[in-house]
C-alpha cells in the first residue's frame, strides 16, 4: 500500500516534519519552555441528604474538607423571601470547591444553600404548612403565635408545637449528630451579625455589618420579639451560632461575606 500512511498523516506532511526536525537538531538544542505551575486539584463535594421537606424535596448539604471539626453554612432558611442568601451559599460552596487549599487544617465545611426548598419553590418565607422556619424551635420562649419578619403578630406562626415541622426535626437531628463548632445562618436584609460573641465579632469586623453590644442579641436590632429561633436552640445545646443579615434582599454580597467566612474559620481554628 505504497503512498498511504496510517494515523491520518500524509507522506508529504511526514517528510516535511522530518526535515524540520533535522534542521532543528543541526542548529543545536532549543531552550526549555518556561515552567507552568500545575493547577490545584478541585475538590468534589460529598453530598449528604439529611431529610426531606414537607413537599418531598431533599434537604441537601455539600461537604468539603476532611477535618474533625465541622462548620455548617446555611442559606435561604426563609425560602424565596431570602433567595439571595441561597445564591450566596452556593457561591461560597463553589469558591471553596475551587480553592480547597484555603479550608483551614482540621475543618470540614457543610454548605446547605436551600435550607427551606419548599419556600424557594413557591417563593415564600414559610414552610408549606405556613409555619416560620425560625419560630419552630424548642426553646424556653417558643410560642405558637409569633411575630413575622415584618413585625406582624401571626396566629400559628410558631407551629402547633415546637419542632412540629419535618424540616426542623431533620435539622435538629443532624446538628446533634454532627456537633458543629458553629452553624452560620444567612438571612436578609438587616445588615447585622449576632451570635456567639467570639465568632460574631471577627465576622462583623471583616464585613462591616453591625454588631450589637454584648448581651444585646436580636432584641436591640428588631422592632419585635423573635421566639423559638434556631440561634437560641443552638446556644441551648452548646453549639456555636452566628446569624448574618445581608444588607439587601437581592445582592448576595459575595466578596463581603467571603471575608467574613474566612475570619470566622480563622476564629474557629484559633479557639
Amino acid at each position: 500500500m505504497a503512498g498511504r500512511w496510517t494515523h491520518g498523516i500524509s507522506r508529504r506532511a511526514f517528510l516535511g516534519a522530518a526535515a524540520g526536525l533535522a534542521g532543528a537538531v543541526a542548529l543545536g538544542p532549543t531552550r526549555d519552555p518556561p515552567a507552568v505551575a500545575a493547577p490545584l486539584p478541585q475538590a468534589t463535594p460529598v453530598v449528604e441528604v439529611i431529610g426531606t421537606s414537607s413537599g418531598g424535596i431533599p434537604l441537601t448539604a455539600y461537604w468539603l474538607g476532611d477535618g474533625p471539626t465541622a462548620v455548617i453554612v446555611q442559606g435561604a432558611i426563609h425560602g424565596g423571601y431570602e433567595a439571595n442568601t441561597s445564591t450566596l451559599t452556593f457561591q461560597l460552596r463553589d469558591y471553596y470547591e475551587a480553592h480547597s487549599d484555603e479550608i483551614p487544617a482540621g475543618l470540614r465545611l457543610a454548605f446547605m444553600p436551600e435550607t427551606n426548598p419548599d419556600g424557594i419553590a413557591i417563593n415564600s418565607r414559610f414552610y408549606l404548612s405556613g409555619v416560620d422556619p425560625n419560630r419552630n424551635w424548642d426553646t424556653a420562649d417558643w410560642a405558637a403565635d409569633a411575630y413575622d419578619g415584618d413585625g406582624r403578630f401571626v396566629r400559628g406562626l410558631g407551629g402547633p408545637a415546637p419542632m412540629s415541622e419535618p424540616e426542623t426535626r431533620a435539622m435538629a437531628d443532624w446538628f446533634l449528630a454532627v456537633r458543629p463548632a458553629v452553624v452560620l445562618q444567612y438571612h436578609s436584609q438587616g445588615s447585622f451579625v449576632v451570635g456567639t460573641r467570639e465568632l460574631a465579632e471577627p465576622y462583623a469586623a471583616a464585613t462591616g455589618y453591625r454588631l450589637p453590644t454584648p448581651g444585646g442579641g436580636l432584641s436591640g436590632l428588631l422592632p419585635y420579639r423573635a421566639t423559638g429561633t434556631l440561634g437560641r436552640w443552638l446556644t441551648d445545646h452548646g453549639l456555636g451560632s452566628v446569624l448574618v443579615e445581608t444588607a439587601t434582599h437581592t445582592d448576595p454580597e459575595f466578596e463581603r461575606n467571603l471575608r467574613g467566612l474566612r475570619a470566622l474559620l480563622g476564629a474557629v481554628t484559633a479557639s
